[in-house]
């Protein structure tokens, strides 16, 4: 589990770059006028892509901390280390999910 989330979190950090031009164009398109605003949110594709950017922040924001708590060197023997990741990913699992919620619905 350990590689796995060094792995996914080299992933969402991949997939927060590609999508911040899709995010600028997004804010910068919702904030034109009112009625742009509800086109862009009133989709439900765009918003998916919104929530994938959130989770991803998510994600990423969870693992980072991980691993800055591992240089500063807690969590070193492998099974402290194993038993921080899963609680990492259940960590992330909630925000991604409550993230889905807030953003889809």
């Amino acid at each position: 589990p350990i590689a796995i989330a060094s792995i996914l979190h080299r992933v969402s950090g991949v997939v927060l770059f590609l999508l911040i031009p899709v995010m600028l164009w997004l804010l910068q398109t919702s904030l034109a006028a009112p009625e742009s605003f509800e086109t862009v949110f009133d989709n439900v594709l765009l918003r998916f892509v919104a929530w994938i950017f959130v989770a991803a922040i998510a994600y990423h924001f969870v693992m980072g901390i991980k691993h800055l708590l591992a240089d500063n060197g807690s969590n070193e023997e492998l099974k402290s280390a194993r038993m921080v990741t899963v609680i990492s990913f259940v960590i992330a699992a909630i925000l991604i999910v409550a993230s889905f919620v807030w953003v889809m619905f």
